[in-house]
């Protein structure tokens, strides 16, 4: 109920039919209806000026929300890449303990220092999901067939193995993604 109604109400309630009941009335229901005139006017006042400030609200609110997604899918875009080259690069080196000196990888080599090289061999392990141990697995038999051509031939299965004095060295790296290695896997299509 307004409070336009209320006198309106008390007067027929009251049962009041003398005319100054009923001016007295009437000039109640003027000043609340000139009063609630003005209200509605202050109000609508109020709402026009409060109406392009809401819009802009939700416009802003619908700009943060877009931009929200777009961090996190740069976040996910983020997490992938650490994802598609962890441990993207492998190298395993091969050889026999006492003969070789795996502290040489990376030198120069020599003629004293020839035979104690390792035999050693690279691999990739990138993509989503991670091949590891069967990269691991094709680069030591690829060292160990290196490593047994010439000398210690017949020792292959024992290289591949790591028994009867053969050792092996596994180092990994994360592949970055402005690798060659690492574009021309996850763009093959261009390649």
């Amino acid at each position: 109920m307004s409070a336009q109604d209320e006198p309106r109400t008390e007067t027929a309630q009251s049962g009041a039919s003398t005319p100054a009941a009923t001016q007295s009335s009437a000039a109640a229901a003027t000043e609340s209806d000139a009063g609630g005139a003005a209200a509605a006017a202050a109000a609508r006042g109020t709402a026009a000026t409060l109406e392009p400030e809401a819009a802009r609200a939700r416009a802003r609110g619908g700009l943060f929300a877009r931009v929200r997604w777009w961090w996190i899918l740069l976040a996910a875009l983020v997490i992938e890449f650490y994802v598609y080259g962890s441990r993207g690069h492998i190298e395993v080196c091969v050889g026999k303990q006492g003969e070789t000196d795996f502290a040489l990888v990376g030198k120069d080599r020599t003629d004293d220092n020839r035979w104690k090289f390792p035999r050693c061999e690279a691999a990739t392990n990138l993509g989503l999901v991670s091949k590891y141990e069967q990269a691991t697995k094709e680069a030591t038999s690829v060292a160990c067939r290196g490593a047994t051509i010439f000398r210690h031939q017949g020792e292959g299965k024992q290289c591949v193995a790591g028994s009867d004095g053969w050792q092996h060295r596994v180092q990994t790296r994360h592949a970055m993604p402005w690798d060659k290695a690492f574009y021309q896997h996850l763009l093959w299509f261009l390649f």
